[in-house]
């Protein structure tokens, strides 16, 4: 298992925007392909609690993480697993790391009713910068295509500083966006609903 306090920084962009950051940082970086799995229950109880439970498939790995909020940032609970994730597979208890259903017991909903609800396809690029690392992603999911600049880092004022500073070299405004499964379970509950 591996506990991390993520401190990350992220920006919504347009195709050019990410075409010009890309440009100018990531030519020479390799794209690689990751798939997120997200469970929660059909009542969104995680979603409820400002948490996110997901299996992500990478390198022909499985790796499931639960990320629940933390004093600064999110606290992660990462684990690998050898659930192969499935759409709409029930996630038993069995199948769950005891660190995260230790976790999961505090929020008060039934675990029981956990299900891989989609999917999230991500073509990302990586990059070092000042200690700390730029992400640029490319995200696919219920017939949404999405971009998206990243920077993780270990100091929250420094990084957000340096994160500033990457932005304004493309007129860029720094505006908070939901992250990948609050846009993802946005998205399928419009879908939902209409």
């Amino acid at each position: 298992m591996a506990t991390n306090n993520e401190i990350e920084f992220k920006q919504l962009l347009t195709q050019s925007q990410y075409q010009s950051i890309y440009t100018t940082y990531f030519q020479d970086i390799e794209t690689f392909k990751q798939i997120n799995y997200y469970i929660d229950t059909p009542h969104f109880d995680l979603k409820a609690h400002h948490s996110a439970l997901r299996i992500r498939v990478k390198d022909n790995a499985y790796e499931m993480t639960l990320k629940i909020p933390a004093e600064v940032g999110l606290m992660e609970y990462n684990f690998d697993t050898q659930v192969v994730p499935e759409l709409n597979k029930s996630i038993t208890k069995q199948m769950l790391p005891t660190e995260i259903i230790e976790q999961l017991n505090k929020m008060d909903f039934d675990i029981a009713q956990l299900v891989i609800l989609g999917a999230l396809t991500t073509e990302r690029l990586e990059k070092e910068i000042n200690g700390n690392l730029l992400v640029l992603d490319k995200s696919y999911y219920l017939d949404v295509e999405d971009f998206e600049l990243e920077f993780e880092v270990d100091d929250y004022d420094e990084g957000l500083i340096q994160f500033n500073n990457i932005l304004e070299k493309f007129n860029l405004k720094h505006e908070i966006p939901d992250n990948k499964v609050q846009r993802f379970f946005n998205r399928k509950s419009n879908l939902f609903d209409n």
